[in-house]
């Protein structure tokens, strides 16, 4: 008896929706001057099965009239929410074929059928939409016909934009096109800018792992390579480019909100050495990442196949973003508690990057009135806020390479002075206990400890000499770099810091060795001309003549020997001529135990260089000659050569200086 009730109960409440539905009629084609809002006028169902219905099975359901309740922004714990529009247009005209476009709204797909068949086939997420139906879903009503519609649009989740169903003529559907597209150009300006920023990162990543072979460039090159491709999916979604196919966006979609940071976390720990600083707290870490890495298993095969074997009213907590959010706060905490000096950069772009991603999250973009301007556009747009959070993580990352620069200089300097204090404390200890030798001994003793301790001193003012390079050189090359970057010259900026860093690098290393090969020598010479020419707009020109029997990985020589003259040439030389000049090195051996250096410019002279310097207002002494002559004196006192050096103004035919020339000779 209950069925029996239930079933004439179900018959009435179809037969009232059926009665609800009003027929769209139209004498012809209609000239229709404004979007003509038909959810009153249509029937409507939503899917609560578990799997979603064939169009046989959901045209048998209870359709009821699309009233205003119906027409909320809807969100789901389901993967996906389906709706179905139901509508019947009559066309009372003997001879005119109706031509309209449907305007089902924004939805992941979208489909029509029509005389129980699949016509169409649209949607934000549909791969391989013809043109035309971009524009609406296309209908063609013949005349003295009548025809019955049905939309059924599909989303994951949650709805892209607000629901509704309209009719447009193709002249509106084409000129609402052409309005939206306009405004739109903000947001692809937007989108274009971060995504080059994000090619740019990608390739200068790359660049760098392939310089240095450092394991925590490869995460990074992971990470900005997934965020480029997530950036260019999303741009491909919302403005419909057609880049990729149906299987590729949906592993995109199912991995990047899981991929990403599980990347971005390996780097992380990588560069901070993490695992090997906080054992127990990064195998926490590991196990929220194998969630992360199930969470995209789950997605993946319910978006590609649609299977999930639980209900599917817990689909939303399976993939929570809770163990990523908590992933990320650990990580945070531990980049807090880590050592290393530039932990703080790293935290400032994961802090940001969290709070760009959980803007979306909190919901507070729901709150924004519905509004159809540019701004809108772009507040709206949730994935913009993901690719701006990994530019501005990005740029962090640059702030940390350039704050570990800072950090090299500075332990240079503390490096010195430390070496200064413990030499007067020793000397002052052995000075105490010289004054307690005895008689006839004590004379012998005193000299015996000052031989001693002068060389102690040469050796210690020669290691720090090896770490010493002009501050205002390094100065000027950081605000080089500052003035690139001002300018967007991306490309320059990125060129003069990886040849910057491969000096200093190479510096820094030679500053640790009493000698090093003339190889490496000559390599530093080469990057700091490199530059110098750089800075001056290529006025500096150089050459490096090495004869051909020299064997230049075995041949020792005092390191950033060299570089001091070439400095002086140019500071000294070149930059009194407007155009510039040249410099070339001409590197001989004419014993087995002697090397031959001649360093010659074209520049102005030692006499004309005195006159502009003493117009100078800054009169500022070189640095790199006091500091070699310093180093060869304490060369010869150290190893007990006789090194050279010898500096010759170079005269043309008729005696005029053009240019000089220094020799060095030194013992191998």
């Amino acid at each position: 008896m209950s069925r029996i009730l239930f079933l004439t109960f179900l018959c009435i409440f179809t037969a009232l929706g059926v009665i609800a539905q009003d027929t769209i009629v139209f004498n012809g084609q209609p000239d229709l001057k404004n979007t003509l809002d038909i959810a009153g006028r249509s029937l409507f169902f939503e899917e609560i099965s578990d799997h979603p219905l064939t169009f046989n099975e959901a045209k048998k359901q209870a359709f009821v009239p699309y009233t205003q309740e119906l027409r909320q922004w809807r969100f789901s714990n389901r993967p996906l929410v389906i709706q179905w529009h139901k509508f019947t247009i009559r066309n009372t005209s003997g001879s005119d074929t109706i031509s309209l476009r449907i305007d089902a709204g924004m939805h992941y797909f979208t489909r029509l059928y029509v005389r129980d068949t699949l016509a169409v086939v649209a949607g934000a997420f549909q791969a391989d939409v013809p043109l035309i139906n971009r524009f609406g879903l296309p209908i063609l009503i013949l005349p003295l016909s009548t025809e019955t519609y049905w939309v059924r649009n599909v989303d994951r989740k949650e709805q892209v934009a607000p629901p509704g169903i309209f009719l447009k003529t193709p002249y509106l559907a084409a000129h609402d096109a052409a309005v939206g597209a306009n405004l739109d150009r903000y947001l692809f300006l937007l989108l274009s800018a971060l995504l080059g920023c994000l090619f740019f990162i990608s390739i200068y990543a790359t660049y760098q792992y392939y310089l240095y072979r450092d394991g925590s460039f490869v995460w990074y090159i992971s990470y900005t390579i997934a965020s480029l491709i997530t950036a260019m999916y999303w741009i491909d979604i919302r403005l419909q480019f057609m880049l990729f196919p149906a299987f590729v966006r949906d592993v995109i979609f199912s991995f990047y909100l899981f991929l990403i940071p599980v990347l971005y976390t390996f780097f992380v720990g990588s560069m901070l050495k993490l695992p090997v600083h906080f054992k127990k707290s990064w195998m926490v870490v590991k196990v929220l990442v194998g969630i992360a890495i199930m969470q995209m298993i789950i997605e993946l095969l319910q978006v590609r196949w649609g299977w999930f074997i639980f209900n599917p009213d817990y689909y939303e907590i399976f993939i929570s973003l809770a163990p990523v959010i908590v992933m990320h706060l650990i990580l945070l905490v531990l980049t807090a508690l880590s050592k290393d000096s530039v932990k703080w950069f790293l935290a400032g772009g994961l802090v940001s990057f969290l709070l760009l991603w959980c803007v979306p999250i909190t919901g507070i973009l729901g709150l924004i009135p519905f509004r159809v301007n540019e701004l809108f556009l772009v507040l709206v747009f949730v994935p913009a806020f993901l690719i701006l959070g990994l530019t501005v993580e990005a740029i962090c990352f640059s702030f940390a390479l350039s704050y570990r620069a800072k950090l090299v200089l500075i332990e240079k300097n503390e490096l010195q002075k430390t070496y200064a204090m413990q030499l007067e404390n020793e000397l002052n200890k052995k000075s105490r206990e010289l004054q307690l030798q005895g008689s006839i001994s004590e004379a012998q003793k005193i000299k015996q400890v000052q031989t001693e301790f002068e060389q102690k001193i040469a050796e210690t003012e020669m290691t720090a000499l090896r770490a010493q390079m002009n501050p205002h050189f390094i100065f000027n090359c950081l605000n080089s770099i500052k003035l690139y970057t001002l300018e967007n010259d991306s490309q320059t900026a990125s060129e003069y810091l990886t040849i910057f860093s491969q000096l200093i690098r190479l510096v820094l290393e030679n500053s640790q060795s009493e000698k090093v090969t003339l190889q490496k020598e000559l390599e530093t010479l080469r990057l700091y001309i490199e530059l110098e020419a750089m800075r001056f707009k290529n006025k500096v020109h150089y050459e490096i003549n090495i004869e051909p029997g020299i064997d230049q990985q075995y041949t020792d020589i005092p390191p950033l020997l060299l570089q001091p003259y070439v400095e002086n040439a140019i500071w000294h030389g070149l930059m009194h001529k407007k155009e510039g000049g040249n410099i070339r090195v001409d590197v001989t051996q004419p014993f087995e135990d002697l090397l031959h250096i001649e360093i010659t410019d074209n520049g102005v002279g030692r006499q004309l260089a005195a006159k502009y310097k003493s117009k100078s207002a800054t009169r500022q002494k070189s640095y790199g000659l006091k500091m070699t002559s310093e180093r060869l004196d304490i060369i010869n006192q150290v190893y007990q050569v006789k090194a050279d050096v010898k500096i010759t103004d170079i005269r043309d035919a008729m005696n005029q200086v053009c240019g000089t020339k220094v020799t060095i000779q030194i013992p191998v």
